[in-house]
């Protein structure tokens, strides 16, 4: 038999029970208990349930004449009754397997302080607006909060080899991709540039997929040149071709440090004398007044204009800072979709079945499936846990594109919002407890 370790209840403070954690006289409302909130990112990615584990994609990633000793056939013919050459053509195909493991624990609690107040003056806390009602309440939301958190981590930097992780970012936005067979699709590949540390306004060893690209070269050069790039392989590909690019199906991500030196520099390229930023012409009165108009855009982070259209950028600072100073970041450039085909998306195992499937294991499923939630109990003592099991699926890799190791500073200096990050504004974590 199975040796079960025995609960122990958490002496982390709670908002229920006889414990003051925060005083009666303050104010009624828990104005917020997470600090980030809302994240238009993972909201572009855009989330689907699924129930399917494994998917296959194929591609006829090229077409072309049939060839002979080394050559091209011909495609004409002089003789009427000679037969006709032939084509060749190859594949890509993709395997789409299982589904990260994101799970958090609520603290241990006693079920007999549920709903008991410290006094009858103990304040209402709110959360979003919507009273919490009671102790399970208030576990869901920590742990649920924790499991978003490793979820904004691992969009950027998860990797499957890991168990229980998935392909991030860091891994589907890459080169050397092959198929489930082992089978090399070159055409499949992302855009990768390391920027080797230089500024915006560029500098020597930078590569474009490994080959050296032009020192005179500035950040913005290069990311006129990736957009250019992806709308030349969308009109490539016949499915995509017949679609329309609209505000927002490409758009630049990268921490909000990066962000501000990149709009900086877009502003001095567009207006300033000289090709390079510089500080003076920066604050002419022009440039100052077009700095402003690349404010705001779809996401509030701001946008920049490539051969006329407008590509929003959205600030990201999960994994996206790169140094210890806060001063070196990686940019990506994502088409998360073409028209009215998903490219490049989230999806999560929808969990809704399975409290139907086990009534007798007591789980049950939250947030429309997303998340499935269980309760250990030992006594009176209870131990609430959740989990979600998600993936990002990348179905155009060639259309998403990398720019690692940029070099910015700002005033200031970079900032995130999450709390295992140096950059967190809080650096001093002493877990709540009863006074």
């Amino acid at each position: 038999m199975k040796n079960v370790e025995r609960l122990t209840e958490s002496s982390l403070g709670s908002i229920f029970g006889c414990c003051g954690l925060f005083d009666v006289c303050g104010d009624g409302d828990l104005m917020s208990l997470s600090f980030e909130g809302i994240n238009p990112f993972l909201d572009w990615l855009g989330w689907e349930g699924t129930e399917v584990c494994e998917v296959r994609r194929s591609f006829i990633n090229w077409v072309r004449p049939e060839y002979s000793e080394g050559s091209a056939t011909p495609g004409y013919q002089a003789d009427a009754c000679a037969p006709a050459n032939s084509v060749e053509f190859g594949t890509c195909e993709f395997l789409l397997e299982d589904f990260g493991r994101l799970r958090r624990a609520a603290p241990t609690r006693d079920v007999t302080k549920n709903q008991v107040k410290l006094c009858e003056r103990q304040p209402r806390y709110r959360l979003d607006g919507t009273p919490i009602t009671d102790e399970r309440e208030f576990n869901a939301y920590l742990a649920t909060e924790a499991i978003v958190q490793d979820l904004k981590r691992m969009v950027v930097s998860g990797n499957s080899t890991t168990p229980g992780q998935f392909d991030g970012l860091e891994s589907l936005v890459a080169t050397g991709y092959t198929d489930f067979r082992g089978q090399r699709c070159e055409s499949m590949d992302s855009i990768v540039i390391d920027w080797n540390a230089n500024t915006t306004a560029g500098g020597a060893g930078i590569t474009w997929n490994g080959e050296a690209i032009a020192a005179t070269y500035n950040l913005v050069d290069v990311v006129r040149a990736i957009i250019r790039q992806i709308k030349r392989r969308i009109k490539m590909a016949p499915a995509l071709a017949a679609q329309t690019l609209r505000v927002g199906d490409i758009v630049i991500m990268a921490p909000d440090f990066l962000i501000q030196c990149l709009l900086d520099h877009y502003t001095c390229w567009s207006v300033c004398d000289g090709s390079q930023y510089n500080e003076v012409n920066l604050a002419s009165l022009e440039a100052r007044a077009f700095r402003e108009t690349l404010n705001g855009g779809l996401f509030g982070d701001g946008r920049i204009f490539i051969d006329g259209m407008e590509i929003p950028v959205v600030a990201y600072d999960w994994e996206t800072i790169k140094n210890a100073d806060g001063t070196l970041g990686d940019m990506y450039v994502l088409t998360g979709q073409v028209g009215t085909m998903n490219t490049l998306m989230g999806e999560y195992l929808e969990m809704n079945q399975v409290p139907v499937s086990y009534p007798e294991a007591n789980y049950f499923a939250t947030d429309g499936g997303r998340l499935l939630g269980w309760i250990e109990q030992d006594e009176t003592c209870v131990k609430q846990s959740h989990e979600m099991q998600p993936r990002l699926v990348s179905w155009a890799p060639f259309l998403n594109a990398r720019i690692q190791d940029i070099t910015c500073a700002i005033p200031g200096g970079a900032m995130s919002p999450d709390p295992t990050s140096s950059f967190f504004p809080e650096s001093s974590f002493t877990p709540a407890a009863c006074p």
